[in-house]
């Protein structure tokens, strides 16, 4: 996300949202605060890594889908949800590497 915003919004754009979005999820999501105030004072997104392998997956996984959501509605808040979705459409799309899913339908 990093990468695709930049251009667009500038580093200082990105570090604010992302710290803003942190804010967000400490203040809707209470039992996440430590959580948040670890990647606070972690400064920056490359940090990040550090502070979720710190936590229990459960933990881990609902605290990076919280952030990522609060992110990209931020986001989508501020410049409209069409260009959101234009900039942020590779971040989204699995890779063409990775193992494509399997049908499970009867």
């Amino acid at each position: 996300m990093h990468v695709a915003l930049t251009p667009v919004i500038g580093q200082q754009g990105v570090a604010a949202l992302y710290r803003r979005s942190l804010h967000l999820c400490a203040t809707q999501h209470p039992h996440l605060a430590s959580i948040c105030g670890s990647a606070q004072a972690a400064k920056g997104l490359s940090s990040l890594n550090a502070v979720l392998a710190e936590q229990s997956q459960a933990d881990g996984l609902l605290f990076g889908e919280v952030l990522l959501t609060t992110f990209y509605t931020l986001l989508t808040t501020l410049i409209g949800p069409s260009l959101t979705a234009r900039l942020l459409r590779d971040v989204w799309e699995p890779s063409l590497s990775d193992a494509p899913s399997q049908d499970i339908s009867p």
